[in-house]
């Protein structure tokens, strides 16, 4: 038994022959799924496919293969990228942690490292004794832990010494452009690890110019290049090339060369006393970075990485399409008056890294749309950009301009895309620098950028990842409709924020309690007590807003709450015209309240007509193959088309309403309605430090107290208020914390920061949507149907009407309606307003009659 078992070990240790493989009966069973989803063999017949068939290659890769063995003078290359009617499957794949490390992360001893000598030898270490590793290591680890605890203490150390709690716009150096740039992002000590705080140096002999092209670029060919109109969304593909020149007539050494694809929020602070272009024109610019990757082929590395997307070709050669030198040199050295060729391609990804958010906070991980323009841009240059209003956007005479659209954004925050080529090299000692855009001025480096330029781009993201975290089940409901309806029925903004105030206050209990500090000690050295100060100066602060009182819904908005329906808080007065003799006078008819429906579908993304015109044309346009034989990959396929042309399912093509009307005399009818609006309310918010909850739409629109409602209707009061309020609720904290001498956690820091500078801003745009009026849809507004009477609880009769109001898009001012999003930083939320103008709007002789009864409900674009 024994023997027989390990007999058959043995056996089974081998590997079948292949005799007995084709011999074989059995064979392995195919899942539905698996065989769903491969692709029909040309092969593939009822019968049983033949054994042992020579393989034989398609026409086009056999004629790829003679091309390889037996090359003429008039092939292109030796080796091409090949179209075939094959399915390919691609798959995102990043690179290693230490493939990065070693290409890029680069030190000062590789910057000054002689590539000229021969490598180090190797000798045999079997019988060598062990030494111990040097220890300097250990220091340099410790120093810099030591360094990034006070980095902490001195940021609150600095603001602390502020009256205003807020850092000194003149404390940066006078004569410097651009020069109090501030960082937000610091993840190492390496110079690509802090390459947004290096200093540019005011000339080199060295150019850059960025080309993106149509199409994956072909070498020794003339690619066609792309135009400043074109668009990417999630998931879509950047491609082109740099040329790197040295225009001087003597060699030129370089250190490191990075070709990366970045996103940027810039928020500046204007200088008033400087209105010009000078280096004086801002007195502070925040810029974070919130995507940075980099492509490995067309930076410069020690060896040859492939291309993503395929594109072949023999390094070191001339291209004969330009005279450039196809690769850096491995010396580091660029020969006088050459020209080097570096091709990139880059993926626009659909979720940026979990660091983008320390709150892990799915709208804040997700990339926004542009927004805006960096006015920094090209020197200061991007000021001159102005609005074409026939055209609908404006731009630069210049390759890589960013596109100015009427997007609504603030006018010194900026959210923005380009393709970024740097070189960046060891400081001279005799090499003059700027201090443009840098953290702190006094603060010397070892490196410098010698130089680098910049390729804006377009970029909208795809609605489809944050539909997916609008969708889960919230309470009763499902969808989109349910996640706005009841993110603003339960307040949840507020809650959030009730939370991280209630920490604080748990927090600074907890330092008091810690150092033991007792009520006597408090009266000795003039401490405040947390639980009574605090409390009381909030209560104090009440009586600074609009009036508050208790709220709870009534039976009917219980009735439209269940059907997701938001209506107005106050009624409107409708009044009427009473004919005495000659002369007429205003007569009060009653009173109208609305309620709209929170729709489940969205508004889909708008652009100025001519964008839209290139980015839903090219989508079709066919490349031109100059050469049958040879076909490149084609443009891949741009998503932009998918967010032109939603499908109608997905649309809002109408909203449901409610419209009551409570005459005043029971006999009396409601009046005529003339016409009927439906508007976009843009609301954007920015601020200088992380936002640790997401803003709804409670925040807009309701009073922050559970159980109270503001005794107003009108949402920019409203919001004023709650911000105020919310000020200076952190005002207080603020102030205990400096009278107390008490430091909070970094956390707990910022929230107060980001609160500190939060900014609130409302557009509400018209004549996006065609209004309805007698002559455009008279049945609609035929005010003898339609109207049913009502009895309230109170004997009275009311009359209501339920309306769908259709939604048709006409864009008369060429807005660009870009996608919600939230970021830390900066973002953006939509309402769809529903006006309804009775009889007597606008009319001169009823000049305090505004006939007018409007309710705003939020939705999602994209």
């Amino acid at each position: 038994m024994g023997l027989g078992s390990n007999s058959n070990k043995e056996k089974s240790n081998d590997p079948p022959d292949y005799d007995t493989l084709t011999s074989s009966k059995s064979k392995p069973k195919v899942s539905s799924i698996l065989r769903g989803l491969r692709s029909p063999s040309p092969s593939s017949s009822s019968r049983a496919p033949r054994k042992d068939v020579p393989y034989k290659p398609t026409p086009q890769q056999q004629r790829q293969a003679d091309l390889l063995t037996t090359p003429s003078t008039g092939s292109i290359q030796t080796l091409q990228t090949v179209s075939t009617s094959t399915q390919t499957e691609y798959f995102d794949i990043l690179p290693s942690f230490h493939m990065f490390q070693s290409i890029l992360k680069r030190d000062d001893r590789q910057f000054s490292e002689d590539l000229h000598s021969p490598p180090p030898g190797y000798d045999d270490t079997t019988n060598s004794s062990a030494s111990p590793l040097p220890s300097p290591g250990i220091d340099a680890s410790l120093s810099q832990v030591n360094s990034r605890l006070r980095e902490y203490t001195l940021e609150q150390e600095r603001e602390r010494r502020q009256d205003d709690y807020e850092e000194d716009p003149g404390s940066a150096t006078g004569n410097a452009h651009n020069a109090n740039v501030a960082v937000l992002d610091t993840y190492g000590y390496s110079p690509l690890d802090n390459i947004d705080k290096l200093k540019k140096a005011p000339s080199s002999p060295i150019d850059i110019q960025i080309y993106v092209t149509k199409r994956v670029p072909v070498p020794n060919h003339t690619n066609e290049l792309e135009t400043r109109l074109k668009e990417y969304s999630s998931g879509d593909f950047v491609n082109g090339y740099i040329i790197v020149a040295n225009t001087s007539d003597k060699p030129v050494e370089f250190g490191l060369f990075t070709v990366s694809l970045e996103g940027t929020i810039k928020i500046i602070e204007r200088n008033v006393n400087n209105l010009g272009m000078s280096n004086h024109k801002y007195n502070r610019i925040l810029m974070k970075k919130f995507l940075k990757m980099y492509d490995l082929n067309a930076s410069y590395g020690y060896t040859y990485i492939p291309n993503s997307m395929g594109i072949q070709y023999e390094e070191f050669t001339k291209d004969v399409s330009d005279g450039c030198q196809i690769a850096l040199p491995t010396d580091r050295i660029l020969q006088p008056n050459t020209k080097y060729k570096k091709f990139f391609t880059f993926k626009f990804p659909d979720k940026l890294l979990d660091t983008s958010c320390k709150d892990s906070i799915m709208t804040h991980v997700l990339p926004p749309p542009t927004l805006g323009i960096d006015r920094t841009c090209f020197s200061n240059r991007g000021e001159s950009i102005h609005l074409n209003k026939a055209l609908g956007y404006g731009f630069m005479n210049v390759r890589g301009t960013p596109v100015l659209t009427k997007d609504y954004s603030f006018d010194d925050v900026s959210v923005s895309y380009t393709i970024e080529a740097k070189v960046i090299d060891k400081v001279n000692s005799n090499q003059k620098l700027s201090h443009q855009e840098i953290n702190e001025a006094e603060n010397d480096s070892d490196y410098v950028i010698s130089k680098n330029r910049q390729y804006f781009l377009r970029f909208v993201p795809d609605l489809k990842s944050a539909f997916e975290s609008n969708t889960g089940f919230i309470g009763n409901h499902e969808g989109i409709d349910g996640k706005l309806f009841h993110t603003y029925l339960n307040k949840e903004t507020w809650r959030a924020i009730n939370v991280i105030n209630f920490n604080i206050e748990l927090e600074i209990d907890e330092k008091l309690t810690k150092d033991e500090v007792t009520p006597d000690d408090m009266k000795r050295k003039h401490l405040v007590n947390p639980d009574s100060h605090i409390h009381s100066e909030i209560h104090k602060l009440q009586r600074k807003y609009a009036v508050e009182r208790h709220y709870s819904p009534t039976p009917e908005e219980i009735k439209y709450h269940k059907k997701l329906m938001i209506g107005t808080r106050s009624s409107s007065v409708i009044f009427g015209k009473k004919k005495k003799m000659i002369l007429s006078s205003l007569v009060r008819l009653g009173e109208s309240r609305m309620y709209a429906k929170v729709p489940d579908k969205i508004i889909p993304y708008s652009s100025p007509k001519l964008i839209t015109k290139y980015n839903t044309e090219s989508a079709s346009i066919t490349p031109t193959v100059s050469n049958e034989g040879l076909r490149p990959v084609a443009s891949t396929s741009s998503n932009m088309d998918e967010l032109y042309h939603r499908d109608k399912q997905d649309i809002i093509d109408e909203i449901d309403i409610s419209l009551i009307f409570a005459s005043v005399d029971a006999g009396m009818k409601p009046p005529i309605i003339t016409s009927i609006e439906t508007n976009l309310v843009f609301w954007s918010y920015s601020t200088e430090f992380p936002l640790p909850f997401e803003l709804g739409y409670d925040f807009f629109y309701t009073s922050p107290s559970e159980g109270h409602e503001y005794d107003i209707d009108n949402p920019v009061e409203i919001t004023k208020n709650n911000l105020q309020k919310l000020k200076d609720h952190v005002g207080v904290y603020i102030h205990f914390l400096k009278e107390n001498d008490i430091y909070l956690s970094r956390d707990s820091f910022v929230y107060l920061k980001s609160i500190k500078s939060l900014g609130i801003k409302k557009d509400t745009v018209t004549d996006y949507f065609k209004p309805l009026t007698n002559s455009t849809h008279p049945d609609l507004l035929n005010n003898e149907l339609g109207w049913k009477p009502s009895q309230t609880s109170r004997g009275k009769i009311e009359w209501v009407k339920e309306m769908k109001i259709p939604l048709d898009r006409m864009n008369k001012n060429n807005v660009t309606l870009l996608p919600s999003f939230q970021n830390c930083l900066v973002g953006r939320l939509y309402c769809l307003q529903v006006l309804v103008k009775y009889k007597g709007t606008g009319n001169d002789q009823n000049e305090f009659a505004d006939n007018i009864v409007k309710v705003d409900v939020p939705i999602l674009i994209g």
